[in-house]
Order: C-alpha cells, then sequence, then structure tokens
C-alpha cells in the first residue's frame, strides 16, 4: 500500500472547507456582500431576540432557514450560521434603508419583497416573516 492512502481523507478534509469557503464568498457577492458594504457590524447584541426565518432571499440567493433576523426600534439585524461566515457578516440594517413593501401571496404563502438602499443600488430582500413584516410596519415602513 501507498504510504499516502492512510491520510487521504485528512488531506481531502482542507480542501472540502476551502471549496465550502470558496463557495460561500461567491454567494454572498451576489447580495449580501452588497449589503455588508454599508450594513456590516463587528458583532450582534447579546440581549437580541431574534428569531429564525424559514425563507429569505437576499438579491438571487436564497437563504432558507440559513439567517436570523432580530429587529430592535432602530433597525433590524440579520446573521447567517457560523459555517457561512464567510463574506458574510451580521448585518445592522436601518428602517430607513427598506424600501416600500410589497405582498405578494401564491398558494397560502404571502412572501413580502422590498428593497434595501445601498451605495451600490437597491438589492431586493425577499422573505415570509410575519414577525419582521410587522416590526417593519411598525418602524413606519409601508
Amino acid at each position: 500500500m501507498h504510504p499516502i492512502v492512510p491520510w487521504l481523507p485528512l488531506l481531502l478534509i482542507p480542501v472540502i472547507i476551502a471549496f465550502f469557503g470558496l463557495i460561500s464568498l461567491m454567494l454572498s457577492r451576489m447580495g449580501w456582500g452588497r449589503l455588508a458594504g454599508a450594513y456590516a457590524e463587528a458583532a450582534v447584541p447579546a440581549a437580541l431576540n431574534r428569531e429564525l426565518l424559514s425563507y429569505v432571499r437576499i438579491g438571487p440567493v436564497k437563504y432558507n432557514n440559513a439567517v436570523r433576523a432580530g429587529s430592535t426600534p432602530q433597525g433590524v439585524w440579520l446573521t447567517t450560521w457560523r459555517i457561512l461566515y464567510i463574506g458574510h457578516p451580521p448585518l445592522f440594517i436601518p428602517w430607513g434603508a427598506f424600501g416600500p413593501v410589497q405582498e405578494e401571496t401564491f398558494l397560502w404563502v404571502k412572501t413580502y419583497t422590498v428593497y434595501l438602499q445601498c451605495p451600490g443600488g437597491a438589492v431586493r430582500f425577499q422573505f415570509t416573516s410575519e414577525q419582521l413584516r410587522a416590526a417593519l410596519s411598525a418602524a413606519g415602513g409601508a
């Protein structure tokens, strides 16, 4: 047996991690990264109550069950799983950056679409969370 064969699985681990990190970075460039240019934060407040969003689309990328949101009177915090951290820093988006909300119903699911203003242009943000919609309405959004 060749001496490298027993070590082959251990050598593949860094390759798989690097590949997953590259995929995460490429996905972030399609929407999250544009928002991060204006709204990235170093850390999320520890006392913030956040919910897992079952459906989120930022730009063309779906983040189903991978994004947590927490709202404050000033805005909304968005974070991803730690495994997607490469290219996905925590975001704090003030309520003033949200445009008008468009509601769409397909079968029994309501989807809300809003465009977020950032320096590179508007980014589409879709979600199904009623709590996030209520917080947006309470903050003065449409």
